[in-house]
């Protein structure tokens, strides 16, 4: 499920340099982001596992969404500013 769409802007410069190092910006800057965002993902859900491990709680969120809701929320992680 899509939740937010980006668009990037770049120079005619940028695009035409891009063209020569890869077929598809679009499907390179999608890969990119998806990597980023699993990489992501896995630091929050392991922080998490060991909070509540270590705080001696039982893990009630299900799934990665509830599980980085509940790390904010709980103070584990914090929305970058």
């Amino acid at each position: 499920m899509i939740h937010t769409s980006y668009t990037v802007g770049i120079t005619t410069a940028q695009f035409k340099a891009l063209q020569t190092v890869m077929v598809d910006q679009q499907e390179w800057i999608q890969n990119d982001i998806n990597a980023r965002a699993a990489i992501a993902i896995d630091d929050i859900t392991n922080l998490y596992t060991k909070f509540k491990i270590n705080n001696g709680e039982s893990i009630t969120a299900v799934g990665s969404t509830a599980i980085i809701e509940a790390a904010i929320s709980e103070g584990v992680v914090g929305i970058v500013t």
